[in-house]
């Protein structure tokens, strides 16, 4: 992701920036956006203008639920980032006070509830996620999509939705046994 996406994406409302105070990653600087509905910042390379991470976060005055705050990581600096909170005692999924981070694997998920939130729209909360399917597999999956009579993205979604209780249930006859067994 890169900055002229952000700032097309919020309409170009930058209200404040300055150099990045970590020394994580390199020509690092973040900007600041901000509407009536919520709060947007980005650290970026000044130089390539590539996003090293995104955060946005509602006013909860302008809201009548109660929103968690949204932070995207670039995958390839994400390590970086955690190596110096931790050198400097802080959590890294930690936004504010207890609360912590929900963060977005792809950068259009970013990019889409940014833009929703900031401009005070409904957005869908679920979690985009990146699977990388063979064409073998992915061919079996559209026929059995078509069988059932339902979007590829239906048919997988409600594959790993099973998948995830299925293991969450394991771990918790897990837990379990460990505690009982």
């Amino acid at each position: 992701m890169f900055l002229k996406e952000v700032n097309e994406a919020l309409d170009h409302k930058i209200t404040g920036g300055s150099e990045y105070q970590w020394s994580c990653w390199d020509n690092s600087r973040y900007l600041d956006y901000e509407s009536d509905y919520a709060h947007v910042s980005v650290i970026f390379n000044s130089t390539t203008q590539e996003i090293y991470q995104a955060e946005v976060s509602v006013k909860p005055e302008s809201w009548d639920e109660d929103l968690k705050p949204y932070r995207w990581m670039n995958p390839l600096y994400k390590q970086a980032y955690f190596t110096e909170a931790i050198k400097r005692n802080i959590d890294p999924y930690e936004a504010w006070d207890d609360t912590k981070w929900t963060d977005l694997e792809v950068p259009e998920d970013f990019l889409e509830k940014a833009e929703a939130i900031f401009n005070g729209v409904a957005f869908d909360n679920r979690i985009q996620v990146p699977i990388e399917l063979d064409n073998e597999l992915m061919m079996q999956l559209f026929m059995e999509a078509h069988k059932r009579d339902m979007t590829l993205n239906q048919l997988v979604e409600e594959i790993l939705r099973n998948m995830i209780a299925t293991y969450a249930k394991d771990n918790i006859m897990d837990d379990y046994s460990q505690d009982f067994g």
